[in-house]
């Protein structure tokens, strides 16, 4: 089974939404005249993705910091015990 007729583009769906038969038409052959404005919607959706990735990064890095803190702290505790 081709990719196509597996699955929907979130595109596909707000074209659904927004009215069944022209979501019927660009499924039979027939494409919407709104190309500029489905291109900036991807261009939008891109950049937001990008920004959710980049997010998500520094999100693990700052996770990952947060622990090489904790144990830095650990083991001068455990430190200054031994040294007592």
């Amino acid at each position: 089974m081709r990719r196509e007729a597996r699955f929907i583009s979130a595109s596909e769906i707000g074209t659904w939404c927004y009215c069944k038969k022209a979501w019927q038409l660009s499924r039979n052959g027939y494409p919407s005249s709104l190309k500029e404005e489905r291109a900036a919607g991807i261009r939008h959706h891109q950049t937001h993705n990008r920004r959710l990735r980049a997010a998500h990064q520094h999100q693990a890095v700052a996770i990952i910091i947060m622990v090489v803190c904790v144990l830095i702290l650990i083991i001068l505790g455990i430190s200054r015990l031994w040294t007592q």
